[in-house]
């Protein structure tokens, strides 16, 4: 049964995590994301479905990629994508539709764009002792304003496999 699953899950052409083999995997082809800056971006991916006609997510990780650079393997064809961000506020997420060759990288460069202010709350409870001597608890609510971004994606031309670091767009 369990050999069924990972051949399902071979077949509809999965996302590998975060990945960087030193040569490319036949039948595979590669997507790296990056974007300019690239500091400290939580990367959250989702790919569309045509049989459930939605978005499945296939990474999200709240910590950055050392290199600035997501590369997320998938089997070769048609593939299209939602890009965002966990660590900052989205007002608009990135779309784009590539085809994914085997063998090569396909790098997508998303860009954010300033569109705005968010006012971001944030909340601190604390329990403890207070000054009667009681034992209770106080909440400290308070808020920033934040950039609000809206993002684009575009994907450029297919290069040949090539580790993460020795890219072009890796910083």
């Amino acid at each position: 049964m369990l050999m069924l699953a990972a051949v399902g899950l071979f077949v509809t052409g999965c996302a590998s995590p975060n990945v960087n083999p030193p040569q490319a995997r036949a039948n595979t082809g590669y997507v790296d994301f990056h974007a300019d800056p690239s500091a400290g971006l939580c990367w959250e991916v989702a790919r569309f479905d045509g049989r459930s006609q939605s978005f499945q997510r296939v990474f999200s990780e709240l910590k950055p990629p050392r290199t600035g650079v997501l590369r997320l393997a998938f089997a070769p064809g048609r593939h299209q994508f939602r890009v965002t961000f966990l660590n900052r506020v989205i007002a608009k997420p990135a779309e784009v539709e590539l085809e994914v060759q085997d063998g090569k990288i396909t790098p997508v460069r998303v860009t954010l764009i300033e569109v705005g202010v968010a006012l971001v709350q944030t909340r601190e409870t604390n329990r403890g002792g207070t000054a009667r001597g009681r034992y209770g608890r106080r909440t400290k609510i308070g808020s920033d304003a934040t950039a609000m971004y809206s993002l684009s994606a575009v994907a450029d031309a297919p290069i040949p496999y090539q580790l993460k670091e020795r890219t072009p767009y890796a910083r």
